[in-house]
């Protein structure tokens, strides 16, 4: 099986505006194409967008989804049950199993843990409030939001990770995955970037994950 890669590049201004389309015109963008464990043939266009700062790991994702389930609002909730995106990160992948799974709803809402597996810790709102986070999609709802696509933006404080790998982050070799999910959704649905090739959904399976590369 072919193991993808993605390479961050390196942003060196300051980003006033992680809306901003010149901040992402450099960006080489990447595509969760893989659809596995559903025979409904519901498989939304994402298109995945990803760089770096000293400080910050941006992410954005546009979805091509005219209708989602969006509930949960509290940080923590089990997001993966709305129309969400995720984001999985092991920034030393030589010296340590634990990685991130950063998983948003529609609307914004963060779930986030550090582990393996299903040993995980989940950070609380003391540090899920720093993460900056804007929507196209601005309300709960249920079917039909007004467009033909929604999208998220995200700026992940480096300095979160470091405080939980108890390391400093300085760049290079990385794994990890991009997915797109919706438990509770009209059509339930699991996609991935870097094929997750188990016989049952699940995507807390490390030995899947991509290369990533964050380069100077």
């Amino acid at each position: 099986m072919l193991t993808k890669s993605y390479s961050f590049k390196k942003i060196y201004n300051t980003v006033q505006d992680i809306t901003s389309p010149m901040h992402w015109k450099e960006i080489e963008p990447l595509e969760i194409e893989f659809f596995r464990w559903m025979n409904n043939d519901y498989k939304p266009k994402v298109i995945v967008k990803a760089c770096y700062s000293s400080d910050f790991i941006y992410v954005k994702f546009l979805v091509y989804e005219k209708k989602v389930t969006v509930r949960f609002l509290k940080n923590g909730d089990p997001v993966f049950k709305d129309s969400c995106v995720e984001f999985f990160i092991n920034l030393f992948p030589v010296e340590v199993t634990n990685y991130f799974n950063i998983e948003f709803n529609a609307i914004g809402t963060i779930k986030m843990g550090y582990g393996i597996k299903r040993e995980r810790i989940y950070l609380q709102e003391s540090d899920l409030s720093s993460l900056k986070i804007v929507t196209s999609i601005k309300e709960p709802v249920k079917g039909y939001h007004g467009s033909e696509f929604w999208e998220l933006y995200c700026a992940i404080p480096i300095n979160i990770l470091e405080k939980l790998y108890n390391k400093k982050f300085i760049g290079g070799s990385a794994i990890g995955n991009f997915y797109k999910c919706g438990d509770e959704t009209e059509f339930k649905h699991y996609g991935m970037w870097n094929l997750v090739n188990n016989t049952k959904p699940d995507f807390h399976l490390p030995e899947y994950f991509g290369n990533f590369y964050f380069m100077e």
